[in-house]
C-alpha cells in the first residue's frame, strides 16, 4: 500500500515522523471533529501499529480530550505550529492514526472506506465500491491477522511530553 518507511511532516516543517509498517486500514472520516481539524469536508486517515511510528524531528506535545463515544483521544501536536500529526483512541492504545495529508507521498495511500457518513457534507461524492459506515467503521476484517491489536491493553503506551 505504501513504501515504508513512509515519512511525513507538517507545513511548518519542524515536526517530522516516520512510519515503518503498512497500515491496517486507510479511510476517510467525515465526522465534525475531523472537519474542524482539517478545515475541510473530511480528513483521510490510516491506522498503523503504535510501535511503527517514530517522531524524527522537532518536538511533539500531546493533548487528550474525551470523544463523543466516551473514549479519550490523544493528539500529537507540533510544538511549532500546533497542528495534529498523530492520534490515538484510548480504546486502541496499540494503534496510531496518521493523518494522511501529512505524509510526503499521500498518493500512495489507497482509501477504501468512509466513516461517520451521517456528518458527510452533501456535495461530497463517495465511490460506490468503498465501504461506507454511518458511524465508526468496523475494522475487524482489516485487523484479521492481528485482532488483539484492536483490544485495549492493560497499560497505555502513550508517552507524553507536556513540557
Amino acid at each position: 500500500m505504501i513504501d515504508v518507511p513512509a515519512t511525513g511532516r507538517f507545513q511548518c516543517g519542524q515536526l517530522g515522523y516516520a512510519v515503518g509498517a503498512q497500515p491496517f486500514v486507510a479511510y476517510t472520516c467525515h465526522c465534525r471533529e475531523r472537519q474542524r481539524l482539517s478545515s475541510s469536508a473530511f480528513a483521510t486517515c490510516m491506522q498503523v501499529p503504535a510501535e511503527a511510528v517514530e517522531i524524527t524531528a522537532g518536538v511533539a506535545h500531546t493533548r487528550t480530550r474525551p470523544s463523543d463515544s466516551g473514549n479519550e483521544i490523544s493528539m500529537w501536536l507540533c510544538a511549532s505550529c500546533g497542528f495534529a500529526v498523530l492520534l490515538q483512541n484510548s480504546a486502541r492504545p496499540r494503534v496510531r492514526t496518521v493523518l494522511v495529508g501529512t505524509l510526503e507521498h499521500p498518493e500512495q495511500v489507497q482509501v477504501d472506506a468512509h466513516i461517520w457518513l451521517k456528518h458527510k457534507l452533501p456535495w461530497v461524492v463517495i465511490p460506490a465500491a468503498h465501504r461506507q459506515f454511518d458511524g465508526a467503521g468496523d475494522w475487524s476484517d482489516d485487523y484479521a491477522h492481528d485482532p488483539d491489536r484492536l483490544l485495549p491493553s492493560k497499560q497505555s503506551e502513550i508517552t507524553r511530553d507536556d513540557a
